[in-house]
Formats: C-alpha cells, sequence, structure tokens
C-alpha cells in the first residue's frame, strides 16, 4: 500500500510539473508573443514602445507615445515542432514508439486600448497570453509515465496608467489580473504499482485545475532627445494555487483501492519577475533601431509541491536558472506608407541539464530570426504582419521521476517553431 501510495503521488507530481514548463516560444514556458507589430524586431523595442496602443504591453510608460485614443488588436499562430529522436531509452517504456511530433499549434490573441485624459495623463487596458503551452504525444509512447497530454493558458488582463513627470520623463503602472487553467495527462505503470505481482494494462491520471491572481507593473521612459528613447519595465511575480480535480483510469484490480480514488487537488504555479530594459534610437528619418534585454527570474522556481486529499504531499526539486535574453532589432520606412522591420535574439534556456528537463519541457538555448511588414492605409489604421523561425539547440533528457519506482528516460529532442502574427492599429 505504501509503495502504491508513493507511486500516485510520483504520478501527480510528473503532472504537476507541466505548470511549470512546456514546449513555449521564449525560454521556460512564458510567451514572448504579447503583440505582433514588434514581432518582425524579434521584440527588441519591448520596454521603448512602438508608437501604437500595443506598445502598453511592454510598459506602461510607453502610453506617452499615444495622443488622443488608439486601439490595437492582433493574433500569433505559433507552430512548434519538437521530437524524441531514435535510440532514447525507457525504465518501463518498452519498445513503444517515439511519441510522434509534440508541438501543438496554438493562437494568441492580443488586444489593447490606450486613451489621452489630459496633457501628461494616460489610461488603458490590455489583454495578453503571457504563459501558455500545448502539447501531445501517442497515448502508447516510450515516455507516457512522464507525461501523454499538457495544456495550459494564462490570460492576463491589465488596467494602466502613465504620467508625464517632465517632457523627458514619464512613469507608468499596471495591475495585472489573471486566470490560470491546467489539463494534463500521464500514464500509470498499473504493473508496477502491485509490486510486480500483477501483470495488468497501463492506468491513466488526469487533472485540472485553475486560479485567479493578481500582480503588478512598473514602467520608466526616458527620452534625452527626439531621436533616442530608454525604457525600463518591471513585471512581478505572480504565484497562482490551481485548484482542482485529479481523475483516475485504472484496471477493475486496482480500482477499490483509495490510492486511485478522484481526489481534489491543489498545486503552485509560481511565475517569475522579470525585467526588461530597451535602448531605441532613430539613426535618420527612415530607420530606427533598437537594443534589449529582458532577465527572467526563474531561480524563483526550485521545487513544485503537489497537495491531494487525505493528506498527500510530495516535492520535486528544480533547480531552474535566471535567464538573460539579448535582442537587436530595427525598422526601415523605405517608401510612403510601407515600414520593413528585421530582428535576432538569443534566448538562453533556464533548464540547468538533462536530468531537470522534461518531456513536457524539452527546453533548450534558442536564436530567434525575425521579419516584418507594416502598411499605413491613412492617418488612423494601419497593418503589421511579423514571422519568426525559432532555432533550438539539440538538447539531451535524463530524467527520472521521484518515485518508490522511478522512471528514467533517456534520450535527445530536436526542435524548431514558425511564428506568424498579424496586428491592426486604429488612431482617434
Amino acid at each position: 500500500m505504501n509503495r502504491i501510495h508513493k507511486t500516485t503521488l510520483a504520478t501527480a507530481v510528473s503532472l504537476s510539473m507541466a505548470l511549470m514548463g512546456g514546449h513555449a516560444q521564449a525560454a521556460g514556458f512564458s510567451l514572448m508573443e504579447k503583440n505582433a507589430t514588434d514581432l518582425g524586431q524579434a521584440y527588441a523595442n519591448l520596454a521603448t514602445g512602438n508608437g501604437q496602443a500595443s506598445g502598453m504591453i511592454g510598459n506602461p510608460a510607453a502610453m506617452t507615445q499615444i495622443d488622443g485614443t488608439a486601439v490595437s488588436g492582433g493574433v500569433a499562430y505559433i507552430r512548434p515542432s519538437f521530437e524524441l529522436q531514435a535510440g532514447a531509452t525507457s525504465d518501463g517504456g518498452g519498445s513503444m514508439g517515439l511519441g510522434g511530433d509534440a508541438g501543438e499549434p496554438a493562437a494568441i490573441p492580443n488586444a489593447s486600448i490606450v486613451h489621452r485624459l489630459n496633457e501628461r495623463t494616460r489610461v488603458g487596458v490590455a489583454l495578453t497570453v503571457p504563459f501558455g503551452l500545448a502539447t501531445e504525444y501517442d497515448e502508447e509512447w516510450l515516455g507516457r509515465y512522464h507525461g501523454i497530454e499538457s495544456r495550459i493558458e494564462v490570460i492576463d488582463i491589465s488596467s494602466s496608467i502613465s504620467f508625464d513627470l517632465t517632457p523627458q520623463w514619464t512613469i507608468g503602472g499596471a495591475l495585472n489580473i489573471q486566470r490560470a487553467e491546467a489539463k494534463l495527462t500521464s500514464a500509470i505503470n498499473s504493473t508496477a504499482a502491485t509490486g510486480g505481482f500483477m501483470t495488468l494494462p497501463d492506468g491513466e491520471v488526469e487533472i485540472e485545475g485553475d486560479d485567479w491572481s493578481v500582480g503588478y507593473t512598473i514602467g520608466a521612459l526616458w527620452q534625452p532627445t527626439e531621436r533616442t528613447r530608454v525604457g525600463l519595465s518591471y513585471h512581478s511575480g505572480i504565484d497562482h494555487q490551481l485548484e482542482g480535480d485529479v481523475d483516475y483510469t485504472v484496471p477493475t484490480a486496482l480500482a477499490a483501492n483509495s490510492a486511485f480514488a478522484d481526489s481534489p487537488a491543489e498545486a503552485g504555479l509560481d511565475l517569475p519577475a522579470s525585467l526588461s530594459a530597451s535602448l531605441t534610437h532613430q539613426f535618420s528619418d527612415t530607420v530606427t533601431g533598437s537594443l534589449g534585454l529582458l532577465w527572467t527570474g526563474w531561480s524563483s522556481f526550485e521545487e513544485l509541491k503537489v497537495e491531494q486529499s487525505g493528506g498527500r504531499e510530495s516535492v520535486t526539486t528544480e533547480n531552474w536558472d535566471d535567464t538573460l535574453r539579448v535582442a537587436m532589432g530595427g525598422e526601415w520606412e523605405f517608401a510612403p506608407r510601407w515600414t520593413l522591420r528585421a530582428g535576432a535574439a538569443y534566448d538562453p534556456t533556464p533548464v540547468p541539464s538533462a536530468a531537470f528537463r522534461t518531456t513536457r519541457l524539452p527546453d533548450a538555448d534558442r536564436v530567434w530570426g525575425s521579419i516584418g511588414l507594416g502598411y499605413a492605409f491613412n492617418q488612423r489604421w494601419s497593418v503589421d504582419v511579423g514571422y519568426t523561425h525559432i532555432w533550438l539547440n539539440d538538447s539531451s533528457i535524463d530524467n527520472t521521476t521521484e518515485s518508490s519506482i522511478p522512471d528514467t528516460l533517456q534520450g535527445r529532442y530536436e526542435a524548431e517553431v514558425d511564428i506568424l502574427g498579424l496586428q491592426v492599429n486604429a488612431r482617434f
């Protein structure tokens, strides 16, 4: 019985690990796709704004660039691809397949509106999806005890205000209200749960949960000259406590065992703080360049605690590292109404080693290559499109589930990501 309880707890832990992982398009599980206008510059100007309402998403102080009322809305279509390569092994997986291409496409929306109250004050509201994942392996695959399906979405609604202290200095702040949802599945090694006394087909466990939580953003924008601006923005960490249910599907021989009884569950989802800084300079009337840095405090993710009914509790060690993303980009108004954008970025993974890399997050260092195009129909309406290809380094996995019946998966992943974004902007 103790062995079964430990196995059940370990399964719940491995499921909940996906709450802090997944194949997202920035390091870790964050999503950089906050607007499609800046996608073409690889978000090098994240903290200095883009002259549209969507610029407030990276830095609320960037609302100073808006006169009157401005609206932006768009979507980014993300198509990740990542596959476990031939030669992978698993203790309990047998000779099952490699899981296929686990990348799941997703459409990430965003919307924002900014209004100038008076000469110095602006207010705004924005909707974004700052964190998320959607991955799915074949049900009967080599690493099924590590994970099969992982889906998580964090929706952020922010209310912002900015104030011009002087013609050169602007400060801003935002209240961020977030809703997090998750659905995660994994196989259960039913034979191992009986201590090997019975040969049973695999079971399955599914966990679903959701939560609301609140954080904040503060930012500043300095414009020392008409052609140069410097931005700095801090997004607080936001702690979620997901509450939901764990549902088990097990063979009849295990159905009466309380270890596999459906029950309520809680799991912590601690989203990291981040600090972004950008420098944007207009070299001529038609050419502008940006340099951007983004620090993310992933080291706050040291462990994951999962609690189920009956006082069952388990802790999984993570030991992620902080990351620093570096991006360069620019735009060229090559013809009346037309703007061409390009950018590149290097984004290191927070996963410290193969031992901490999971099937839900075979994350690796990545390089961005971006290009974009903008067209202004008139002084009020414009549209932007952007495309990014992300190259991920091949990554090794040597992960062992923390259980009295541990399962080790060893192998190598290959991955890449394509992103296509569309943004519509309006001024009134």
